[in-house]
């Protein structure tokens, strides 16, 4: 059995995932956008912007895929969901491992928001929503001054479990990494609210690590931060659970 294995929680993975990317063709297709916005140097420091009008605020989304797998393109399904409740959407992309580190991965991330603090398309309300990895990118960008909003879904708070994973191969994370790079090892105070989600039929191992987070989290600042376990909701469906009947 490979811990942190999603596809052991849905007998259809590969099907969940092709659909993703047949419903993210659509909304390319359907809706205005500008593709593959350089934000930084690397090849993959991009973001594909969903504008609207008037939008009252901007939600960035950071994909998930254990830090190694998946595009930006593969949830631009999540657009609809958005721009229907006056909100314009950023995809957000950046290096996979093994060609780049998780220290450069968190890095492109700070350097994308920095970006996007500079735009005059951006609102003055912005959502940070992260999923499953880009959960983990996002929170280790906890008070960045760009993020009016924090959500993370189905996310990894500490990564010394990974160290020890199938998972590890490619990332190849030093104890230096787990110290640095796990949210759970941060004492960043929250200013501004943080939403942690996690589906109820997810792995046990991903609900400890929201939990876990979570817990840690409320120690230091109960104001802002919350936790929910969505019933009857997976890895995967917990991304057209949020953005259909949650995001505000």
């Amino acid at each position: 059995m490979r811990p942190y294995d999603n596809s052991r929680t849905v007998a259809n993975e590969h099907e969940i995932l092709a659909e993703f990317k047949r419903t993210s063709l659509l909304s390319y297709q359907k809706f205005t956008h500008i593709a593959d916005i350089q934000y930084g140097t690397h090849s993959r420091s991009t973001l594909d912007l969903f504008p609207l009008k008037q939008a009252k605020k901007t939600v960035i989304f950071i994909h998930g895929g254990y830090w190694q797998w998946c595009d930006k393109s593969d949830f631009a399904f999540i657009v609809p969901y958005v721009l229907a409740k006056g909100v314009q959407c950023v995809l957000l992309e950046y290096d996979l491992a093994p060609q780049s580190k998780i220290s450069d991965i968190a890095s492109q991330i700070n350097q994308a928001l920095d970006f996007i603090r500079e735009q005059d398309w951006k609102t003055n309300e912005v959502v940070l929503v992260g999923h499953s990895a880009g959960a983990h990118l996002a929170a280790l960008s906890l008070g960045h001054p760009l993020i009016s909003e924090m959500v993370l879904l189905s996310g990894i708070y500490d990564l010394e479990p990974i160290q020890s994973t199938h998972l590890n191969h490619a990332l190849n994370l030093s104890s230096e990494d787990i110290l640095k790079y796990s949210p759970v090892h941060q004492s960043k105070r929250i200013t501004t609210p943080c939403s942690i989600f996690c589906g109820e039929l997810e792995l046990d191992e991903l609900k400890w690590q929201s939990q876990n987070y979570f817990e840690m989290k409320k120690r230091q600042d109960q104001d802002f931060v919350s936790f929910k376990l969505i019933p009857k909701i997976n890895h995967y469906s917990i991304l057209n659970h949020y953005f259909n009947n949650i995001l505000i």
